[in-house]
């Protein structure tokens, strides 16, 4: 097993080597024509009993050593060439093949990827430290999953039981002030239950638990939702309006999509103002956004999609409404945004992470 460096600067050596080897002509003729070509004339003009042509020695030395330079520098970039196109390459496939398998890898997976086999030290020794590094990070993705979901299960029963027991109170002859406190505790209960499911969806989004995804046409899984929005709403104006010039179809969760949707249409619902006005969904060929009607003011951009964050938690939802949007965006690669436009709330969700200058709404 060999270093990097060592490596490198040995199939260097060879390359350069066996170069050199090759242009042995070209030395050999640069020699022949121009080093012994004075020598040559010389010798003939003896011979022959003429006058010794003239020589510039200074001249012929000055040329020939920059032409020595010039061959053996286009014989060194040649070797070079050679070794950075080809031969560095071969060096860099173990670590190519380490960096695509982790880009590839997933905490959901069964098992860790198993790296290319390489006689590079250093390779070697980065490969081992990312698989102990996954396998860790791998056995604390199971424990934190495992842990969430007892923690929410074990939860749930007492919450149900607690529930279960307020409900037989409710069937009891109870004064209007007991009656107003069983009522206080069956909404805490209530909330609280809406509180464990919420924190349970997002510790398994953010553990990437969702893996199963499907294409889906927006716009028709939008349609199909807007009757219930209508009855259970029926004294709001909820009307959805389709300006895509294109499908638009996206490969998504759609039990995280419906969730999505859900928590925008909520959220819209219990900050809308008026009870009479109106709340808008439009979808576009970049963007879905859903607006409704303010009471002039503002909420804080900055805050608004942190968890508990207090322009969430103030109205009668857990604070955990628009964490849970921003946690589903951010798991299909798409970007939140809230925007105050002509006393209306508008909340955004663009299908590319570019910015646009261009609203939905």
């Amino acid at each position: 097993m060999r270093s990097l460096l060592n490596k490198t600067l040995s199939r260097f050596l060879v390359c350069t080597v066996a170069i050199f080897i090759l242009t042995t002509p070209v030395f050999f003729l640069l020699t022949k024509y121009f080093y012994a070509e004075d020598m040559i004339d010389i010798i003939e003009a003896v011979q022959l009993g003429t006058s010794i042509p003239p020589i510039d020695l200074e001249r012929d030395i000055m040329v020939g050593m920059m032409l020595q330079f010039l061959l053996i520098f286009l014989v060194l970039s040649l070797a070079l060439f050679i070794m950075m196109r080809f031969i560095t390459h071969r060096l860099w496939l173990p670590f190519d093949d380490t960096l695509r398998k982790t880009e590839q890898f997933n905490l959901a997976q069964s098992t860790v990827p198993q790296f290319q086999k390489t006689e590079i030290k250093e390779f070697v020794r980065f490969n081992n430290s990312l698989a102990k590094l996954m396998q860790k990070d791998k056995e604390i993705y199971c424990i934190q999953k495992e842990f969430t979901e007892n923690a929410s299960h074990e939860l749930q029963t007492p919450i149900s039981i607690i529930r279960s027991k307020l409900d037989l109170l409710m069937q009891e002859e109870l004064d209007e002030r007991s009656m107003s406190l069983v009522s206080d505790l069956y909404d805490l209960n209530t909330r609280m239950e809406h509180l464990n499911r919420n924190l349970l969806l997002l510790a398994k989004i953010e553990n990437s638990q969702y893996t199963e995804m499907e294409e889906v046409d927006l716009g028709n899984f939008i349609r199909e939702a807007m009757p219930t929005y209508n009855v259970l709403h029926s004294d709001l104006n909820i009307s959805f309006f389709d300006q895509r010039t294109c499908h638009v179809v996206h490969k998504v969760n759609t039990i995280l999509l419906s969730c999505l949707l859900n928590n925008l249409v909520v959220n819209t619902i219990r900050h809308t103002a008026a009870m009479d006005g109106e709340i808008r969904l439009l979808l576009c060929d970049s963007c879905f956004a859903v607006s409704n009607p303010a009471d002039g003011v503002s909420l804080d951009a900055r805050t608004l999609f942190h968890r508990f964050s207090a322009d969430d938690t103030k109205a009668a939802g857990n604070g955990l409404g628009l964490s849970i949007v921003k946690a589903i965006c951010d798991y299909h690669g798409w970007r939140v945004q809230y925007a105050f436009e002509e006393n209306h709330h508008v909340f955004s969700v663009h299908f590319s992470l570019l910015n646009s200058s261009n609203s939905c709404v």
